[in-house]
């Protein structure tokens, strides 16, 4: 007989909640709140690391919420750095590539250029200004840390509490995961629905016997595990994380079995004891279950990250507005060295590719509908614990003064 699977919860879950008032966070008075005291006073993760890898690489981002663009350096003397892409003259964008290498930066707008780290380096036509310093005009920078290969700024003019408080429990658990693989995809849209819909469509698993039976009808689940219980659901103070069991019962299609046949699978794999043969850290797939599919890992306030034994996607839910929402996905996997793993690389862009695509549906209907009006809130079961914790890190912060 199959044993059953069952769900193991940790973390602080006091103070959540399984009803929530979704329709009054589709206004514009609660958006704004949550831009003022979510978005501007968390630590918001902007970029990863690993795109800035050499000395004087930089990458512009842009941060929707908060009506601004950023620079984010590494310098000359490796240290990371975040600046506003705003010239100290007349507040024109200094960068208008979306990446590149350099020492300086040249506005150009009137030609004012700016070192890496931030430094005014020279004003043109200097003796036409009265009574300015130059020490002054710097780029304006951002509070920013590195965490693993992520990079995190904080917009307030004095944070409330450091990354390493901010990532709580989470801080030394990932230690050196996220390191080593390379960029093999990239999606991006924007949505016509609100961005705590785009959160909670992957905040469970609920959904996965429903939404994806057309593309992965049998990745997950199977005799021991029928409804696709997690059976991990972990939370932080902010963020939380789930374990996803894969399906013993899984069949191959034509095309996976192609694409796998003798490059690495990635998704799905299901290689008993993964995790030891990985040495993945602490954090990642923390009750080592046997059939571990991959983890899903929300960090507050808006990003999502799959992790798996050889890749690791991470999307930003960034919005626009009450309405609206832009979404960035980048794939990770181990580097590609032979054309067996490039097969198994593009079998692993599609699969995902099209899981997304069936996701964004279900996003927008969700709005549409709630805009209505005709309903207001929303129940919450077990297996949807990040949603609660979600919500309730919203309305912490929200309600602080």
């Amino acid at each position: 007989m199959t044993e059953k699977t069952t769900t193991t919860f940790a973390g602080d879950l006091t103070g959540l909640s399984n009803r929530i008032n979704f329709y009054e966070r589709l206004t514009p008075e609660f958006y704004r709140q949550e831009v003022d005291k979510v978005y501007r006073r968390g630590w918001l993760m902007v970029a990863c690391a690993s795109d800035i890898p050499n000395p004087n690489d930089y990458v512009a981002r842009e941060v929707p919420p908060l009506n601004t663009c950023l620079i984010v350096a590494r310098g000359s003397d490796g240290e990371v750095r975040a600046f506003h892409n705003m010239c100290r003259h007349r507040g024109n964008r200094v960068v208008t590539e979306a990446e590149g290498n350099a020492r300086k930066f040249t506005c150009g707008f009137h030609g004012w250029t700016y070192f890496n780290d931030g430094r005014l380096a020279a004003v043109t036509d200097r003796t036409q200004f009265k009574g300015i310093d130059e020490a002054e005009l710097g780029l304006i920078p951002l509070h920013t840390e590195v965490w693993e290969d992520f990079v995190f700024v904080n917009f307030d003019r004095q944070p409330r509490m450091t990354l390493r408080e901010w990532m709580d429990s989470w801080y030394d658990g990932f230690r050196g995961y996220f390191h080593g693989r390379q960029k093999v995809a990239n999606q991006t849209i924007d949505l016509e629905c609100n961005w705590n819909v785009v959160m909670n469509a992957f905040s469970e698993g609920y959904h996965a016997l429903y939404v994806h039976r057309a593309t992965v009808p049998d990745y997950q689940g199977g005799p021991q595990n029928p409804e696709r219980h997690r059976p991990y659901i972990g939370v932080s103070k902010y963020h939380g994380l789930y374990s996803v069991e894969g399906s013993i019962d899984h069949k191959p299609t034509l095309a996976e079995g192609i694409s796998y046949g003798r490059g690495r699978p990635m998704y799905p794999t299901f290689t008993p004891n993964i995790t030891a043969d990985r040495d993945l850290p602490p954090g990642v797939n923390p009750l080592r279950i046997r059939n571990w599919l991959h983890d899903i890992i929300e960090i507050f306030p808006n990003i999502y990250i799959v992790a798996a034994g050889d890749f690791h996607t991470v999307g930003w839910f960034w919005p626009i507005d009450e309405n609206r929402t832009h979404v960035t996905i980048d794939y990770y996997a181990y580097e590609a060295k032979s054309v067996d793993d490039h097969m198994a690389h593009a079998y692993f862009r599609t699969i995902l590719r099209e899981v997304f695509r069936e996701d964004v549906g279900v996003m927008e209907n969700v709005h549409r509908q709630f805009k209505s009006g005709a309903m207001t809130d929303i129940v919450l079961s077990q297996q949807e614990l990040l949603l609660q914790k979600h919500f309730s890190a919203v309305d912490r912060m929200v309600a602080e003064p």
